[in-house]
């Protein structure tokens, strides 16, 4: 399977269309001398989704020290592929993922799931979205308990479940333009209400899902709101679910833009 992965600066552009934020000024300053080998050792052991943070944050803040270091990343990135096969995409709508999802089906990963989901778990990452109740869904026990029962690859279509199982599973998005997204979204939605059966309130809320900033809040909510409430109502801030949803997004193995701008095709 092949993947391309959106450099840094592509990230902070759809950032900004929650925080106002164009550029790394505010980002933290991060380690660059000698002892940066041993520190990405032992995140590769702790925190593997940590390196990945790291080489983007340099790669647009400290261009100097992210090329000095450079074969270090690749060498951690390259070991990480061998030795995590298993993979979990948390799929945003209407942004491409059921593109990768007819890959993965195709090279065989995913088993064991009915052969009309489009690669999704059904206890916990139905389509909250589109065809499925509101009600707060089942939680892990813990990563090894959620990898277990999961194929070799999965496509989570709810919000991403925290702490991230990095150290059992590569983690992938597909994200697109928030507001063409959203468009694509609510189209959608009034395309299929019918066949989904969707009551007038039913339909209202799942294009309240879609309004709020569904990539905010598939990446921040279950680590910020904890309390019980029905998650898929609660609206993403446009300070703390934003900073927590950047965090995440920069520790992902693989974020992937199907652009379908003819410039990047055609590169």
């Amino acid at each position: 399977m092949n993947y391309i992965s959106v450099s840094f600066p592509t990230i902070l552009l759809v950032a900004a269309t929650i925080t106002g934020q164009t550029t790394a000024d505010s980002l933290p300053p991060q380690p660059c001398d000698d002892g940066l080998p041993n520190l990405l050792d032992a995140l590769a052991q702790d925190d593997p989704g940590e390196i990945n943070r790291l080489r983007r944050i340099l790669a647009i803040e400290n261009p100097s020290c992210f090329q000095q270091h450079f074969g270090h990343f690749v060498r951690h990135f390259l070991d990480r592929l061998h030795n995590t096969p298993r993979h979990i995409n948390l799929h945003l709508p209407k942004a491409g993922g059921s593109s990768l999802c007819s890959v993965a089906k195709e090279a065989g990963k995913v088993q064991g799931l009915p052969s009309h989901h489009n690669c999704w778990e059904q206890n916990h990452f139905y389509p909250m979205w589109c065809a499925r109740d509101f009600s707060t869904r089942g939680t892990w026990q813990d990563c090894e308990a959620m990898d277990a029962e999961l194929p070799e690859f999965i496509m989570n279509e709810n919000y991403l479940d925290h702490p991230l199982c990095m150290q059992q599973r590569l983690h992938s998005i597909v994200i697109r333009e928030p507001v063409e997204r959203a468009i694509s979204h609510e189209m959608h939605l009034e395309k299929f209400r019918d066949y989904y059966k969707m009551t007038h309130e039913t339909f209202e809320k799942r294009l309240s899902m879609g309004r709020m900033n569904y990539m905010t809040w598939a990446l921040s909510v279950d680590l910020i709101d904890r309390s019980g409430m029905n998650k898929a109502m609660i609206k993403p801030g446009r300070t703390i679910h934003a900073e927590v949803a950047m965090e995440t997004l920069s520790k992902f193995d693989f974020i992937l833009e199907f652009s379908r701008d003819k410039a990047c095709d055609a590169a």
